[in-house]
């Protein structure tokens, strides 16, 4: 029988074999920024929900002087989303096809075919219903956006300027004066 000091020590050394063939094996990939400009696919969403999904994205959060959820391919994190995860692909295929449905009724064009302020109208409709299938895909695509938005480079580094070395002795937390208490 084992005392504990030899079970640790096995085990260990069997995680040690796998960990350095991990570090060897991560010093050959390719570049992040080599990677990143690979092609994109989707992966659960056909052609144009993909572009509805990112039009909505990027009306949630638009380029300023920071990259947009679009610019951060956010479209393509909540298509693995839905992929992942069969119920929520399912509500946002009925959500975006609710979307383009309710464009369709005043000039029969899709969502994307719409002015910027059309689209904004008829979001704020989804937004606005109350109790309503269409409010809950609105907050869902909208808690996705912003989720996978801020685990994007573009929303944690560029926008937050977060730095995982940084060390900081407090978290002031927001300092818009409109969201003080």
């Amino acid at each position: 029988m084992k005392t504990r000091r030899q079970a640790i020590r096995s085990a260990l050394a069997a995680a040690t074999v796998p960990l350095a063939a991990a570090q060897q094996q991560h010093q050959h990939q390719e570049p992040l920024s080599q990677i990143q400009n690979v092609k994109k696919t989707p992966k659960f969403f056909g052609a144009d929900e993909m572009k509805t999904l990112a039009r909505v994205v990027d009306l949630i959060i638009p380029r300023t002087d920071t990259p947009g959820a679009a610019d951060a391919q956010v479209h393509f994190i909540i298509d693995g989303n839905a992929r992942a995860r069969t119920s929520f692909g399912a509500a946002m295929r009925s959500g975006l096809t609710s979307l383009n449905g309710e464009a369709r009724k005043k000039d029969g064009k899709a969502f994307v075919e719409l002015s910027e302020t059309e689209q904004i109208a008829l979001l704020t409709l989804f937004m606005n219903e109350q109790g309503a299938s269409r409010a809950s895909f609105f907050k869902m695509v909208k808690d996705a956006t912003i989720d996978g938005y801020y685990s994007t480079q573009e929303g944690l580094k560029t926008e937050l300027g977060w730095n995982a070395n940084t060390f900081l002795k407090e978290f002031p937390g927001c300092t818009h004066p409109e969201h003080q208490v």
